[in-house]
């Protein structure tokens, strides 16, 4: 079938379809946060030329650039208007401050903001993370 011979493509073996990753927890920063606990931004100390604030300045795109803007009417009215520009710019502001610190002092001034910015949800139990083996571990 053509399901088949799809699967079969990239070089003759029989690949199978699958959840597996080769992705570990380090590969995200808010893993913790998936399991209601604080992030521990260690990336932002092991490997201190890697931090940037793109994340940011796409937010700021959102905000400004008009492809956006057709979809608003779907957000509430938090994410946008002149709060949602001035929190923006203050987020962009604060990045810039934590990358111009210290790689040392980075995690602890990521670990505030992001407690100052999100709530642990308090309508499930979270379930126990699973362990740790990452990357960004200093050997």
């Amino acid at each position: 079938s053509r399901a088949q011979e799809v699967l079969q493509l990239g070089g003759g073996r029989n690949a199978s379809m699958t959840t597996r990753t080769p992705a570990v927890a380090d590969d995200f920063p808010h893993f913790a946060a998936w399991y209601g606990q604080t992030p521990g931004f260690e990336h932002a100390r092991v490997r201190p030329k890697e931090f940037h604030c793109r994340d940011q300045i796409f937010h700021m795109r959102q905000l400004i650039d008009a492809r956006y803007y057709l979809n608003w009417h779907y957000s509430d009215a938090g994410t946008y208007g002149p709060s949602a520009y001035f929190q923006a710019a203050e987020d962009w502001m604060r990045c810039r401050r934590i990358r111009n610190m210290d790689p040392a002092d980075r995690p602890h001034a990521l670990k505030e903001w992001f407690v100052e910015s999100h709530k642990v949800n308090s309508i499930w139990e979270y379930r126990e993370p699973p362990l740790q083996i990452g990357k960004h571990q200093v050997l």
